[in-house]
């Protein structure tokens, strides 16, 4: 069996958690044997709970329930790579006005929850909408950069006005899905038909990786927003220095999520009410959560991981939450996989952008964070099945209305012609024609 053929599409985020807490795992062990602490930070009780033997022991429980998510079988069959690209591509190619929809109107919710704290802001996470629709807008994210890859092989330039547009709104917004900007946009540029060679995949890994300190690095300033932030970039840019803190700081960003779950496995203040209250996707204030938030916290800025929260249960409880998470994304991508209507592009594109959000969101934020968007997509894949035979019918009508339009056109066009059409027919085939001046010539 070729690797393409056992790597399934809903098998990628499974796997893509795998390689992270892999190269988490390298990336502690490079940051802690490189990195000299000059000064105490709300990180430095995070580091100093790493213990490299309890990481083993945790990292390992991880990966067997994720193994065991990645290998179990589940019904339905996958599409091949060429086939689900293939069909892909012409879907996604089709919706061009859904595209810019999704990535220009994610843009302008952004705008409106921030407001005016996106130029400039006393503190981080700030914003002036409604909390409901703050999590729209996060969540909304990934896709909105997909769609913008979409665009890419149709329209380049409203393409790359947006990935423009994105990268300043998410370097504004310090998140570190300003780093996985162009992963996202060459992903869809991918899944859209457009070709993608190797260089461009590898110059892209390497951008991430250099992008990837800005977000951390703006999160420690005084001052917050687009303002402070490009002032910030301009004084790193001059600091010959920046380059090698940023090869430290890229390790500690990858590194952090190992320490951070071992330091969230020792908290004894978390109890099975409250994995229960962040497991509801309601709202805070309805469901609980606003109460207990502040205790599953290290510090205001840096939350539990929801690995963590469920290794200070032990083990096994860290495993079959892996396992959970690994299989309910399988099925949720299978299932969206399956829709042979050109609705699966808007659909698989969602689910896949919110599963590969959570593989980052799993490590360093709470469970409640990663059940609220597994929530909607649980929500998305439901939708979708429940409007597959409705989409069936309307495309069936659609087909039938075209059928009939193109057999009306076929029948006007032959009924259109004159009555000596068939006689000049009838002359050509058995009997000779006259020309013009009344001579007998062959036919």
């Amino acid at each position: 069996m070729r690797w393409r053929d056992a790597v399934t599409l809903d098998r990628v985020p499974v796997l893509t958690l795998i390689v992270f807490l892999l190269v988490s795992w390298a990336s502690t062990v490079y940051y802690l044997d490189h990195a000299v602490v000059t000064a105490p930070s709300p990180f430095t009780a995070v580091w100093a709970a790493y213990d490299r033997t309890e990481a083993l022991q945790l990292v390992t429980w991880a990966l067997v329930g994720l193994v065991a998510a990645l290998v179990l079988p589940l019904p339905g069959r996958v599409a091949p790579w060429p086939t689900l690209l293939g069909t892909i591509g012409r879907q996604v190619q089709s919706l061009s006005g859904l595209w810019l929809l999704v990535t220009f109107g994610t843009m302008v919710a952004l705008v409106l929850a921030k407001g005016p704290y996106l130029l400039h802001a006393p503190q981080y996470l700030m914003f002036t909408a409604p909390s409901a629709i703050v999590s729209a807008a996060s969540v909304a994210q990934p896709m909105a950069v997909l769609a913008a890859g979409f665009l890419s092989v149709r329209h380049p330039v409203l393409a790359r006005t947006a990935l423009v547009l994105w990268l300043v709104l998410l370097f504004a917004c310090a998140t570190r899905v300003f780093a996985a900007v162009l992963v996202l946009y060459m992903v869809g540029r991918f899944l859209a038909g457009g070709r993608v060679s190797w260089t461009t995949w590898l110059i892209t890994g390497i951008v991430t990786v250099v992008l990837l300190p800005i977000p951390l690095h703006c999160r420690e300033l005084d001052d917050h927003g687009l303002i402070p932030y490009a002032r910030a970039m301009l004084h790193l840019v001059e600091d010959p220095s920046f380059f090698s803190r940023s090869l430290l700081t890229t390790a500690s960003s990858f590194g952090f999520s190992v320490p951070l779950l071992v330091f969230t496995s020792h908290a004894t203040g978390i109890t099975a009410s409250d994995m229960l209250i962040s497991l509801n996707p309601g709202p805070g204030s309805l469901v609980g959560w606003n109460e207990i938030m502040p205790r599953m916290r290290v510090h205001d800025f840096i939350p539990y991981s929801a690995l963590g929260e469920w290794a200070s249960f032990g083990g096994v409880a860290l495993m079959a939450f892996t396992l959970v998470w690994g299989l309910v994304v399988r099925s949720c991508l299978r299932s969206v996989g399956s829709n042979p209507h050109p609705t699966a592009a808007l659909f698989l594109a969602a689910v896949l952008g919110m599963s590969m959000l959570t593989v980052v969101m799993i490590t360093q934020y709470n469970t409640r964070a990663v059940s609220r968007i597994i929530s909607v997509m649980i929500a998305l894949t439901v939708l979708e099945r429940v409007l597959r035979p409705w989409t069936a019918s309307v495309l069936e009508r659609w087909r039938r209305r075209r059928g009939a339009g193109r057999t009306r056109v076929s029948t006007s066009r032959a009924g259109a012609s004159p009555a000596g059409s068939a006689g000049i027919t009838s002359a050509r085939a058995g009997s000779p024609a006259r020309n013009g001046a009344g001579d007998v010539r062959p036919a």
